[in-house]
């Protein structure tokens, strides 16, 4: 499977947030901390907000956008 260079894993709640952290730390995902936007989950429930933090960088790739 082929998954774009980054990835940004956006959670609304901790719960969400909490199971994602397990499941990458304990490599039971088919990617890595490191490949992930600030090696973290994002806590953004606002579409605008997460376009105006994070895709106006600079990116030389394309980002898997993972919602939770």
């Amino acid at each position: 499977m082929n998954l774009a260079k980054y990835k940004a894993c956006i959670c609304e709640g901790a719960a969400e947030t909490a199971i994602i952290d397990i499941l990458v730390d304990n490599d039971l995902l088919v990617f890595k901390r490191e490949e992930m936007l600030d090696e973290k989950v994002i806590r953004i429930r606002s579409a605008k907000k997460f376009e105006e933090r994070y895709l106006r960088k600079g990116f030389d790739n394309k980002i898997l956008l993972l919602e939770f």
